[in-house]
Protein backbone atom coordinates (compact mmCIF):
# COMPACT_ATOMS: atom_id res chain seq x y z
CA UNK A 1 0.00 0.00 0.00
CA UNK A 2 1.50 3.32 -1.05
CA UNK A 3 2.01 6.10 1.49
CA UNK A 4 -0.26 9.13 1.37
CA UNK A 5 1.29 12.08 -0.47
CA UNK A 6 1.73 15.26 1.56
CA UNK A 7 2.45 18.68 0.06
CA UNK A 8 4.36 21.24 2.14
CA UNK A 9 2.28 24.44 2.37
CA UNK A 10 5.30 26.60 3.23
CA UNK A 11 7.33 25.26 0.33
CA UNK A 12 4.40 25.76 -2.05
CA UNK A 13 3.95 29.38 -0.95
CA UNK A 14 7.65 30.03 -1.40
CA UNK A 15 7.69 28.49 -4.90
CA UNK A 16 4.70 30.63 -5.90
CA UNK A 17 6.64 33.65 -4.73
CA UNK A 18 9.56 32.59 -6.90
CA UNK A 19 7.24 32.44 -9.91
CA UNK A 20 5.98 35.93 -9.14
CA UNK A 21 9.52 37.25 -8.77
CA UNK A 22 10.86 35.80 -12.03
CA UNK A 23 11.75 38.69 -14.33
CA UNK A 24 12.81 36.65 -17.36
CA UNK A 25 9.60 34.75 -18.10
CA UNK A 26 6.33 36.20 -19.32
CA UNK A 27 3.86 36.59 -16.46
CA UNK A 28 0.07 36.78 -16.66
CA UNK A 29 -2.92 36.55 -14.34
CA UNK A 30 -6.31 35.09 -15.19
CA UNK A 31 -8.80 36.61 -12.74
CA UNK A 32 -12.30 35.16 -12.41
CA UNK A 33 -15.47 36.19 -10.60
CA UNK A 34 -14.04 35.17 -7.23
CA UNK A 35 -11.77 38.23 -7.21
CA UNK A 36 -14.84 40.49 -7.35
CA UNK A 37 -16.95 38.36 -5.02
CA UNK A 38 -14.16 38.73 -2.45
CA UNK A 39 -15.17 42.40 -2.02
CA UNK A 40 -18.94 41.94 -2.16
CA UNK A 41 -19.73 42.15 -5.88
CA UNK A 42 -22.53 39.64 -6.53
CA UNK A 43 -21.59 36.32 -8.10
CA UNK A 44 -23.54 34.87 -10.98
CA UNK A 45 -26.29 33.32 -8.82
CA UNK A 46 -26.97 36.48 -6.80
CA UNK A 47 -26.61 38.62 -9.93
CA UNK A 48 -29.24 36.48 -11.68
CA UNK A 49 -31.67 36.99 -8.81
CA UNK A 50 -31.07 40.74 -8.61
CA UNK A 51 -31.37 41.26 -12.36
CA UNK A 52 -34.75 39.52 -12.43
CA UNK A 53 -35.98 41.72 -9.57
CA UNK A 54 -34.72 44.88 -11.24
CA UNK A 55 -36.37 44.31 -14.64
CA UNK A 56 -39.44 46.44 -15.43
CA UNK A 57 -42.71 44.55 -14.96
CA UNK A 58 -43.52 44.67 -18.67
CA UNK A 59 -40.19 42.95 -19.43
CA UNK A 60 -40.32 40.26 -16.73
CA UNK A 61 -42.78 38.06 -18.62
CA UNK A 62 -40.51 38.00 -21.67
CA UNK A 63 -37.52 37.18 -19.46
CA UNK A 64 -39.48 34.34 -17.86
CA UNK A 65 -40.50 33.03 -21.30
CA UNK A 66 -36.88 32.80 -22.43
CA UNK A 67 -35.64 31.33 -19.16
CA UNK A 68 -38.37 28.65 -19.23
CA UNK A 69 -36.86 27.31 -22.47
CA UNK A 70 -33.58 26.66 -20.66
CA UNK A 71 -33.91 25.34 -17.13
CA UNK A 72 -35.14 26.48 -13.73
CA UNK A 73 -31.61 27.24 -12.57
CA UNK A 74 -30.41 28.95 -15.77
CA UNK A 75 -28.32 31.99 -14.86
CA UNK A 76 -28.54 35.41 -16.43
CA UNK A 77 -25.60 34.75 -18.78
CA UNK A 78 -27.37 31.72 -20.26
CA UNK A 79 -30.55 33.75 -20.64
CA UNK A 80 -28.62 36.56 -22.34
CA UNK A 81 -26.98 34.05 -24.64
CA UNK A 82 -30.40 32.74 -25.73
CA UNK A 83 -31.79 36.26 -26.12
CA UNK A 84 -28.98 37.19 -28.49
CA UNK A 85 -29.46 34.05 -30.51
CA UNK A 86 -33.13 34.99 -30.89
CA UNK A 87 -32.09 38.48 -32.01
CA UNK A 88 -29.95 36.94 -34.73
CA UNK A 89 -32.88 34.82 -35.90
CA UNK A 90 -35.73 37.32 -35.60
CA UNK A 91 -34.08 40.62 -36.43
CA UNK A 92 -35.30 43.82 -34.78
CA UNK A 93 -38.80 44.14 -36.23
CA UNK A 94 -42.22 42.83 -35.19
CA UNK A 95 -42.92 40.61 -38.17
CA UNK A 96 -40.96 37.52 -37.08
CA UNK A 97 -41.91 35.76 -33.85
CA UNK A 98 -40.67 33.06 -31.54
CA UNK A 99 -43.66 32.02 -29.47
CA UNK A 100 -45.03 35.27 -28.12
CA UNK A 101 -41.73 37.12 -28.60
CA UNK A 102 -41.16 39.47 -31.52
CA UNK A 103 -37.75 40.62 -32.67
CA UNK A 104 -38.45 44.05 -31.21
CA UNK A 105 -39.40 42.57 -27.83
CA UNK A 106 -36.26 40.46 -27.74
CA UNK A 107 -34.14 43.52 -28.50
CA UNK A 108 -35.78 45.42 -25.66
CA UNK A 109 -35.22 42.45 -23.35
CA UNK A 110 -31.53 42.38 -24.27
CA UNK A 111 -31.18 46.09 -23.49
CA UNK A 112 -33.10 45.75 -20.20
CA UNK A 113 -30.98 42.84 -18.97
CA UNK A 114 -27.74 44.65 -19.81
CA UNK A 115 -28.98 47.86 -18.19
CA UNK A 116 -29.86 45.97 -15.00
CA UNK A 117 -26.44 44.28 -14.92
CA UNK A 118 -24.73 47.61 -15.47
CA UNK A 119 -26.65 49.30 -12.65
CA UNK A 120 -25.93 46.46 -10.22
CA UNK A 121 -22.24 46.11 -11.04
CA UNK A 122 -21.65 49.87 -11.07
CA UNK A 123 -23.04 50.21 -7.55
CA UNK A 124 -19.53 49.47 -6.34
CA UNK A 125 -18.39 46.76 -3.93
CA UNK A 126 -19.81 46.76 -0.44
CA UNK A 127 -16.43 46.08 1.16
CA UNK A 128 -14.15 48.47 -0.76
CA UNK A 129 -11.43 47.30 -3.12
CA UNK A 130 -8.46 46.82 -0.77
CA UNK A 131 -7.21 43.59 -2.45
CA UNK A 132 -7.42 45.16 -5.90
CA UNK A 133 -5.48 48.19 -4.68
CA UNK A 134 -2.85 45.94 -3.13
CA UNK A 135 -2.54 44.01 -6.37
CA UNK A 136 -2.15 47.30 -8.27
CA UNK A 137 0.54 48.45 -5.82
CA UNK A 138 2.37 45.18 -6.39
CA UNK A 139 2.21 45.78 -10.14
CA UNK A 140 3.58 49.29 -9.63
CA UNK A 141 6.42 48.04 -7.44
CA UNK A 142 7.44 45.12 -9.65
CA UNK A 143 7.14 46.14 -13.29
CA UNK A 144 10.45 47.98 -13.70
CA UNK A 145 12.63 44.87 -13.59
CA UNK A 146 10.62 42.73 -15.98
CA UNK A 147 11.58 41.93 -19.54
CA UNK A 148 7.92 41.61 -20.55
CA UNK A 149 4.73 43.43 -19.51
CA UNK A 150 2.42 41.75 -17.02
CA UNK A 151 -0.82 40.66 -18.72
CA UNK A 152 -4.12 40.59 -16.85
CA UNK A 153 -6.95 38.52 -18.33
CA UNK A 154 -10.29 38.75 -16.54
CA UNK A 155 -13.82 37.48 -17.10
CA UNK A 156 -15.28 40.17 -14.83
CA UNK A 157 -17.59 42.90 -16.17
CA UNK A 158 -16.76 45.39 -13.40
CA UNK A 159 -14.05 48.05 -13.49
CA UNK A 160 -12.41 47.33 -10.12
CA UNK A 161 -8.98 46.53 -11.55
CA UNK A 162 -9.11 49.69 -13.69
CA UNK A 163 -9.97 51.82 -10.65
CA UNK A 164 -7.23 50.21 -8.58
CA UNK A 165 -4.54 50.61 -11.24
CA UNK A 166 -5.47 54.22 -11.91
CA UNK A 167 -5.38 54.92 -8.17
CA UNK A 168 -1.92 53.37 -7.87
CA UNK A 169 -0.57 55.13 -10.96
CA UNK A 170 -0.11 51.91 -12.93
CA UNK A 171 -0.21 52.58 -16.70
CA UNK A 172 -2.25 49.97 -18.53
CA UNK A 173 -3.51 49.29 -22.03
CA UNK A 174 -6.71 47.47 -23.05
CA UNK A 175 -6.83 47.82 -26.83
CA UNK A 176 -8.98 50.98 -26.84
CA UNK A 177 -7.68 54.19 -28.42
CA UNK A 178 -8.97 57.77 -28.17
CA UNK A 179 -10.08 60.26 -25.54
CA UNK A 180 -13.71 61.34 -26.10
CA UNK A 181 -15.19 57.93 -26.89
CA UNK A 182 -12.25 55.50 -27.12
CA UNK A 183 -12.77 52.85 -29.78
CA UNK A 184 -11.48 49.30 -29.89
CA UNK A 185 -8.55 48.82 -32.29
CA UNK A 186 -7.83 45.08 -32.63
CA UNK A 187 -4.54 45.66 -34.45
CA UNK A 188 -3.19 47.44 -31.35
CA UNK A 189 -3.55 44.25 -29.29
CA UNK A 190 -1.06 42.51 -31.60
CA UNK A 191 1.71 45.11 -31.46
CA UNK A 192 4.14 43.35 -29.09
CA UNK A 193 7.25 42.54 -31.04
CA UNK A 194 9.23 39.30 -30.83
CA UNK A 195 12.15 40.93 -29.09
CA UNK A 196 12.15 42.61 -25.70
CA UNK A 197 13.83 45.74 -27.12
CA UNK A 198 10.75 46.68 -29.16
CA UNK A 199 7.64 46.22 -27.06
CA UNK A 200 4.89 48.75 -27.67
CA UNK A 201 3.15 50.06 -25.65
CA UNK A 202 6.15 50.04 -23.26
CA UNK A 203 6.63 46.95 -21.11
CA UNK A 204 5.96 49.05 -17.99
CA UNK A 205 2.32 49.18 -19.10
CA UNK A 206 0.17 46.34 -17.80
CA UNK A 207 -2.05 44.74 -20.44
CA UNK A 208 -5.70 44.38 -19.43
CA UNK A 209 -7.85 41.99 -21.46
CA UNK A 210 -11.53 41.67 -20.44
CA UNK A 211 -12.59 38.32 -21.85
CA UNK A 212 -16.34 38.76 -21.23
CA UNK A 213 -16.57 42.47 -21.92
CA UNK A 214 -17.20 45.32 -19.54
CA UNK A 215 -19.99 47.47 -18.14
CA UNK A 216 -18.36 50.47 -19.83
CA UNK A 217 -18.27 49.01 -23.34
CA UNK A 218 -21.01 49.93 -25.79
CA UNK A 219 -21.73 49.06 -29.39
CA UNK A 220 -22.17 52.42 -31.12
CA UNK A 221 -23.03 53.40 -34.66
CA UNK A 222 -21.09 55.88 -36.75
CA UNK A 223 -22.70 59.07 -37.98
CA UNK A 224 -23.95 57.55 -41.23
CA UNK A 225 -25.76 54.85 -39.29
CA UNK A 226 -24.09 52.09 -41.29
CA UNK A 227 -20.88 51.15 -39.48
CA UNK A 228 -20.87 50.04 -35.86
CA UNK A 229 -17.92 49.97 -33.47
CA UNK A 230 -17.18 49.17 -29.83
CA UNK A 231 -16.48 52.15 -27.57
CA UNK A 232 -15.35 52.40 -23.95
CA UNK A 233 -17.20 54.99 -21.85
CA UNK A 234 -17.35 55.94 -18.20
CA UNK A 235 -19.73 54.18 -15.82
CA UNK A 236 -20.99 57.67 -14.97
CA UNK A 237 -21.93 58.44 -18.57
CA UNK A 238 -25.58 58.10 -19.60
CA UNK A 239 -26.64 54.69 -20.92
CA UNK A 240 -26.64 54.51 -24.69
CA UNK A 241 -29.47 53.00 -26.68
CA UNK A 242 -27.00 50.71 -28.41
CA UNK A 243 -26.09 47.39 -26.86
CA UNK A 244 -23.87 47.01 -23.83
CA UNK A 245 -20.95 44.74 -24.72
CA UNK A 246 -20.88 42.08 -22.01
CA UNK A 247 -20.79 38.31 -22.21
CA UNK A 248 -19.97 37.07 -25.72
CA UNK A 249 -22.69 34.90 -27.19
CA UNK A 250 -21.66 31.35 -28.01
CA UNK A 251 -23.58 31.67 -31.24
CA UNK A 252 -22.69 33.59 -34.38
CA UNK A 253 -22.03 37.31 -33.91
CA UNK A 254 -21.59 40.02 -36.45
CA UNK A 255 -17.93 41.06 -36.81
CA UNK A 256 -18.33 44.34 -34.92
CA UNK A 257 -19.73 42.54 -31.89
CA UNK A 258 -17.21 39.74 -31.65
CA UNK A 259 -13.98 41.57 -32.40
CA UNK A 260 -12.95 42.34 -28.78
CA UNK A 261 -13.81 38.87 -27.53
CA UNK A 262 -12.04 36.98 -30.31
CA UNK A 263 -9.05 39.33 -30.23
CA UNK A 264 -8.57 38.80 -26.50
CA UNK A 265 -8.99 35.03 -26.87
CA UNK A 266 -6.28 35.05 -29.52
CA UNK A 267 -4.09 37.07 -27.17
CA UNK A 268 -4.56 34.48 -24.41
CA UNK A 269 -3.80 31.70 -26.87
CA UNK A 270 -0.58 33.42 -27.97
CA UNK A 271 0.53 34.03 -24.40
CA UNK A 272 0.08 30.37 -23.51
CA UNK A 273 2.21 29.28 -26.47
CA UNK A 274 4.97 31.91 -26.13
CA UNK A 275 7.71 29.77 -24.60
CA UNK A 276 8.74 30.41 -20.99
CA UNK A 277 5.52 31.72 -19.44
CA UNK A 278 3.77 31.64 -16.07
CA UNK A 279 0.00 32.04 -15.65
CA UNK A 280 -1.70 32.52 -12.27
CA UNK A 281 -5.40 31.61 -12.23
CA UNK A 282 -7.31 33.15 -9.31
CA UNK A 283 -11.03 33.28 -8.59
CA UNK A 284 -11.91 31.17 -11.63
CA UNK A 285 -13.91 27.94 -11.29
CA UNK A 286 -13.20 26.53 -14.77
CA UNK A 287 -16.86 26.96 -15.70
CA UNK A 288 -16.31 28.49 -19.16
CA UNK A 289 -15.65 25.56 -21.47
CA UNK A 290 -14.47 27.74 -24.35
CA UNK A 291 -11.80 29.45 -22.25
CA UNK A 292 -10.93 26.09 -20.68
CA UNK A 293 -10.18 24.72 -24.14
CA UNK A 294 -7.74 27.56 -24.80
CA UNK A 295 -5.99 27.00 -21.45
CA UNK A 296 -5.76 23.21 -21.83
CA UNK A 297 -4.52 23.50 -25.42
CA UNK A 298 -1.75 25.77 -24.16
CA UNK A 299 -0.85 23.31 -21.41
CA UNK A 300 -0.64 20.43 -23.88
CA UNK A 301 1.20 22.34 -26.58
CA UNK A 302 3.81 24.22 -24.52
CA UNK A 303 5.87 22.23 -22.02
CA UNK A 304 7.61 25.44 -20.92
CA UNK A 305 4.31 26.89 -19.68
CA UNK A 306 3.59 26.77 -15.95
CA UNK A 307 0.01 27.40 -14.82
CA UNK A 308 -0.80 27.89 -11.14
CA UNK A 309 -4.53 27.61 -10.40
CA UNK A 310 -5.20 28.91 -6.89
CA UNK A 311 -8.69 27.79 -5.92
CA UNK A 312 -11.10 29.07 -3.28
CA UNK A 313 -12.85 25.69 -3.15
CA UNK A 314 -16.43 24.56 -2.72
CA UNK A 315 -18.08 24.83 0.68
CA UNK A 316 -19.32 21.52 2.10
CA UNK A 317 -20.92 20.82 5.46
CA UNK A 318 -19.96 17.66 7.30
CA UNK A 319 -19.58 16.28 10.80
CA UNK A 320 -16.77 18.74 11.54
CA UNK A 321 -18.77 21.75 10.29
CA UNK A 322 -18.35 23.69 7.07
CA UNK A 323 -15.12 23.22 5.13
CA UNK A 324 -13.86 24.34 1.75
CA UNK A 325 -12.72 21.53 -0.53
CA UNK A 326 -10.97 21.43 -3.88
CA UNK A 327 -13.56 20.37 -6.51
CA UNK A 328 -13.03 16.92 -7.98
CA UNK A 329 -13.36 18.26 -11.54
CA UNK A 330 -10.40 20.60 -11.00
CA UNK A 331 -8.39 17.78 -9.41
CA UNK A 332 -8.84 15.80 -12.62
CA UNK A 333 -7.57 18.75 -14.67
CA UNK A 334 -4.43 18.84 -12.52
CA UNK A 335 -3.86 15.10 -12.84
CA UNK A 336 -4.23 15.29 -16.63
CA UNK A 337 -1.78 18.21 -17.10
CA UNK A 338 1.52 17.97 -15.24
CA UNK A 339 2.39 21.62 -15.92
CA UNK A 340 -0.85 22.71 -14.20
CA UNK A 341 -0.42 23.05 -10.43
CA UNK A 342 -3.68 23.32 -8.50
CA UNK A 343 -3.68 24.79 -4.98
CA UNK A 344 -6.90 24.21 -3.06
CA UNK A 345 -7.76 24.91 0.58
CA UNK A 346 -7.57 21.24 1.65
CA UNK A 347 -5.21 19.69 -0.90
CA UNK A 348 -3.11 20.37 -3.98
CA UNK A 349 -2.25 18.73 -7.28
CA UNK A 350 1.41 19.38 -8.08
CA UNK A 351 3.16 17.61 -10.93
CA UNK A 352 0.03 15.56 -11.46
CA UNK A 353 0.18 14.20 -7.89
CA UNK A 354 -2.70 14.78 -5.46
CA UNK A 355 -1.82 15.32 -1.82
CA UNK A 356 -3.10 16.90 1.37
CA UNK A 357 -1.39 19.88 2.94
CA UNK A 358 1.20 19.74 5.67
CA UNK A 359 0.77 22.81 7.85
CA UNK A 360 3.67 25.30 7.95
CA UNK A 361 5.77 25.71 11.11
CA UNK A 362 4.21 27.69 13.93
CA UNK A 363 5.24 31.32 14.09
CA UNK A 364 7.16 32.53 17.12
CA UNK A 365 5.36 35.85 17.10
CA UNK A 366 1.60 36.10 16.60
CA UNK A 367 2.18 39.37 14.72
CA UNK A 368 3.88 37.37 11.99
CA UNK A 369 0.63 35.73 10.91
CA UNK A 370 0.89 33.73 7.71
CA UNK A 371 -1.24 35.18 4.93
CA UNK A 372 -1.34 31.88 3.05
CA UNK A 373 -2.42 29.56 5.87
CA UNK A 374 -5.27 29.41 8.41
CA UNK A 375 -4.51 27.45 11.58
CA UNK A 376 -8.17 27.73 12.57
CA UNK A 377 -9.43 26.08 9.39
CA UNK A 378 -6.26 24.08 8.68
CA UNK A 379 -6.45 25.39 5.13
CA UNK A 380 -4.33 26.96 2.38
CA UNK A 381 -5.82 30.43 1.97
CA UNK A 382 -4.46 31.96 -1.22
CA UNK A 383 -7.59 31.07 -3.19
CA UNK A 384 -9.29 33.87 -1.27
CA UNK A 385 -8.34 37.06 -3.13
CA UNK A 386 -8.19 38.97 0.16
CA UNK A 387 -5.53 36.51 1.40
CA UNK A 388 -3.71 36.59 -1.93
CA UNK A 389 -3.50 40.38 -1.68
CA UNK A 390 -2.07 40.11 1.82
CA UNK A 391 0.45 37.60 0.49
CA UNK A 392 1.53 40.10 -2.19
CA UNK A 393 1.69 42.83 0.43
CA UNK A 394 4.13 40.80 2.49
CA UNK A 395 5.97 39.86 -0.71
CA UNK A 396 6.84 43.46 -1.62
CA UNK A 397 7.12 44.55 1.99
CA UNK A 398 4.86 47.61 2.28
CA UNK A 399 2.46 45.92 4.70
CA UNK A 400 4.74 46.03 7.74
CA UNK A 401 7.74 47.90 9.06
CA UNK A 402 10.28 45.14 8.43
CA UNK A 403 10.46 44.46 4.72
CA UNK A 404 10.89 40.90 3.51
CA UNK A 405 14.40 40.08 2.48
CA UNK A 406 14.65 38.62 -1.02
CA UNK A 407 16.56 35.56 0.15
CA UNK A 408 14.10 34.42 2.83
CA UNK A 409 13.22 30.75 2.58
CA UNK A 410 10.45 28.60 4.07
CA UNK A 411 12.95 26.68 6.16
CA UNK A 412 12.80 29.55 8.69
CA UNK A 413 9.72 29.42 10.88
CA UNK A 414 10.18 33.09 11.75
CA UNK A 415 9.47 34.57 8.34
CA UNK A 416 6.54 34.93 5.98
CA UNK A 417 6.94 32.93 2.79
Amino acid sequence: MSAEVIHDAARAAFELREHLASDKRRLAFFMGAGTSMAVGVPGIDRLTSRVEQKLPEVIKKDYAAVRSELSEDANVELVLDRVRLLRELLGDGEKNKHGTLTGKAVGELDAAICSAIRDIVCEGPTDGIRPHRTFAQWLYASYSGRNWPVELFTTNYDVLFEKAMEGAGVPFFDGFIGSVAPFFAPESVDTDAKTQEAVYPPRAWTRLWKMHGSVNWHLLRAGNGQRSYVSRVSCNDPVYDEQLMIFPSREKYSDSRRLPFLTYQDRLRRFLTSGESVLFIIGYSFSDEHLNDIIFQGLRGNNRLAVNAIMFGDCQTGAGGEKRLLPESVIQHGKAHRNLSVYGPDKAVIGGVVGKWAAPPKMKDDYEALSYWSDQDDAFMLGDFQSFASYLERFIGFGREGKIAPDETPESAEVET
